[in-house]
């Protein structure tokens, strides 16, 4: 055979054989069966509930001002009633406006005034959950107070709410649209005065702290409550599980691989995640920690269902870090456990636009029972904050429970609370013990 003729040969079974390996490789469908779906060091983890960020942003309180007589709601349902008309609004030209320094309190709380009280600022960006916007782009601003008048001067004019920002004094007018301001009065300010009195506490120059003046009904409750799975927020929390070391220590049980470290405290039955990789220090501009901090636990579906609940109570900002605190409620009222954080709230620390540490409860309560009990009426807190050297400070006073814990049964005890300095503390009264309230 000659040399050319053995050339055509090799290089014809060398064509052929690339054009297999070709078509192999093209329709090749490798068998991943044999793969456990639990050794992936990405999942979808899904632990109880996903929240929208509407349904944890509510007001603290709605306060109605009738020549010196004042009236207000803390209850869940008049709140939820309020919010299903905020959400009907479409707000536009917002700007600033002027008032008399001297009459704060008459613009504020004077007659014919219907307040909405958040329970902390929130950017008019973080707003437009809760309600529309014409304009394109709301005012980079933050407000922690919605203020209506129904009084003569503006009643049945175009319809103009002012949003304030209460501590520094600065207001802003605003127009909207899809408001009627007499079904507004008809619904809310006129039917008000059916509602329990408030009276305030003048903690500084023009700045007042409504709370009711007697003592609203409440029950001691005492709940059973099922623990969450610690695994599931090992999964969820760090970056590949596989590689996560579990210890048992005296208190409790430690995760950790080479960035970050979760611990899950068996006295106080909460679980503390820190990053301390994030070396970071501060977040960017545009960083916004309220909403952030609701896609992160979303991310989880860490959000725990009824009867508990979650809302949102505060968040600060640093050079350093910026801080969010959701507070769990039952009913109509907030739960504090003093001792420790992450008890009674989910609490946040971002730096560098990343997480930095997430603290938060183990437990979801279940069935419970409950009995009446007795607390100080609000004049008897007016008397004690005599007691006070420095009132200034001093940021809202409400009713809430304090959480305690005996044995497998936790109690939510009723107290009155107030928040000084963005932290909330248990207003103890000097007069008698019978004043504490619960059992």
């Amino acid at each position: 055979m000659k040399y050319e003729n053995i050339k055509s040969i090799v290089l014809t079974i060398l064509v052929l054989t690339s054009l297999i390996l070709t078509w192999n490789l093209w329709t090749y469908q490798p068998d991943f069966d044999y793969l456990d779906e639990g050794d992936s060091t990405i999942s979808e983890v899904e632990i109880n509930e996903k929240q929208e960020i509407g349904q944890l942003i509510q007001p603290s309180k709605l306060l109605y001002h009738f020549d010196g007589v004042h009236h207000g709601t803390e209850e869940l349902a008049d709140l939820n009633l309020f919010m299903e008309e905020l959400g009907k609004w479409s707000l536009f030209d917002i700007e600033i406006t002027n008032y008399s320094e001297e009459d704060f309190y008459s613009f504020m709380h004077g007659n014919g005034k219907m307040e909405v009280v958040f329970p902390t600022n929130i950017p008019l960006q973080t707003f437009r959950y809760l309600t529309g916007f014409s304009d394109s782009e709301p005012p980079n601003i933050s407000v922690n107070r919605i203020l209506i008048d129904f009084s003569g001067e503006s009643f049945g004019g175009e319809p103009i709410i002012y949003l304030v920002q209460y501590e520094e004094r600065k207001v802003y007018q605003a127009k909207v649209r899809n408001l009627s301001t007499n079904e507004l009065s008809r619904t809310f300010y006129q039917t008000a005065k059916i509602l329990p009195t408030f009276i305030y506490e003048e903690v500084d120059e023009n700045r007042y702290v409504f709370f009711p003046e007697q003592a609203p009904k409440v029950r001691t409750g005492y709940y059973y409550a099922k623990q969450l799975n610690p695994e599931d927020f090992k999964n969820a929390l760090f970056s590949n599980p596989s590689i996560v070391t579990r210890d048992q220590v005296t208190d409790g049980i430690v995760f950790r691989d080479d960035s970050s470290l979760m611990s899950v405290s068996r006295p106080y039955n909460n679980l503390h995640y820190v990053n301390p990789g994030n070396t970071g220090l501060g977040n960017s501009m545009d960083f916004n920690v309220i909403e952030r901090g609701i896609e992160f636990v979303n991310e989880h579906s860490g959000w725990t269902g009824q009867p508990e609940r979650f809302k949102l109570d505060n968040w600060t900002s640093s050079t350093i870090e910026h801080n969010v605190v959701y507070r769990m409620f039952i009913g109509d009222y907030p739960i504090y456990y003093f001792a420790e954080k992450g008890v009674a709230d989910i609490s946040q620390s971002w730096r560098n636009n990343e997480i930095y540490e997430y603290v938060r409860p183990m437990f979801e309560f279940l069935s419970w029972k409950s009995i009446g009990t007795n607390i100080p009426s609000g004049r008897e807190v007016k008397r004690e904050l005599d007691n006070f050297s420095d009132l200034r400070n001093i940021q809202d006073i409400r009713v809430g429970y304090e959480l305690k814990r005996e044995s497998d049964v936790y109690i939510i005890d009723p107290i009155w609370v107030y928040k000084e300095n963005n932290a909330w503390n248990k207003l103890n009264f000097t007069g008698s013990d019978e004043l504490e309230g619960g059992m």
